[in-house]
């Protein structure tokens, strides 16, 4: 590459889909790379949601047979499953499908990848929350925790004045004057 163009191939992409030749014309060898891409996301995506259509109408109908309590519960996981589908359209599809249709429309711009990289990076993390948050008994929990912890900041901000009973351990005296002769 080097020799030829005059290019190390560590200043240049990974993935290079030019569009057009010098002179105007169509690089159709790179179009059906890009046709190919769209085709096999088109027919993914077009058997998740026959397949999530499908699940929820024979849902509907067994979920009648079931406990209140039950039939919550798999409401909360069908739409915990919804998202976890949608996530990684917004986070990595989108992205992709950005990159792969830019140079189709000519235009000479910088693109910042960096941020669509860090975009890839989220999605494990997303698809956790996603669970989480849906799942009541999780967001309940996790809600508790903020809780507690938050408790705990707030009551170690309070002035010493605000602590009636001073343990052993500190010789009677408050909290915050102990901080402040140890530090």
């Amino acid at each position: 590459m080097l020799k030829k163009y005059g290019v190390h191939f560590s200043d240049i992409s990974g993935m290079a889909l030019v569009a057009y030749d010098p002179d105007g014309s169509v690089r159709w060898w790179n179009m059906g790379c890009t046709i190919n891409i769209t085709g096999i996301l088109f027919f993914q995506y077009t058997v998740i949601t026959y397949c999530t259509i499908r699940m929820c109408l024979e849902m509907e109908a067994k979920l009648e047979l079931v406990s209140e309590s039950l039939r919550n519960l798999h409401k909360q996981f069908f739409k915990t499953l919804v998202l976890q589908i949608a996530t990684p359209t917004v986070i990595l599809l989108f992205p992709v499908l950005i990159i792969i249709y830019l140079p189709i429309l000519d235009l000479e711009l910088d693109v910042p990848t960096g941020i669509f990289l860090c975009a890839f990076t989220l999605y494990p993390a997303m698809d956790a929350i996603i669970v989480m948050y849906v799942v009541k008994d999780y967001s309940m929990e996790i809600k508790k925790m903020f809780k507690n912890a938050f408790d705990v900041f707030t009551s170690s901000l309070r002035p010493a004045a605000d602590i009636t009973n001073p343990s052993e351990e500190t010789n009677g005296l408050p909290l915050a004057s102990i901080r402040v002769l140890n530090s």
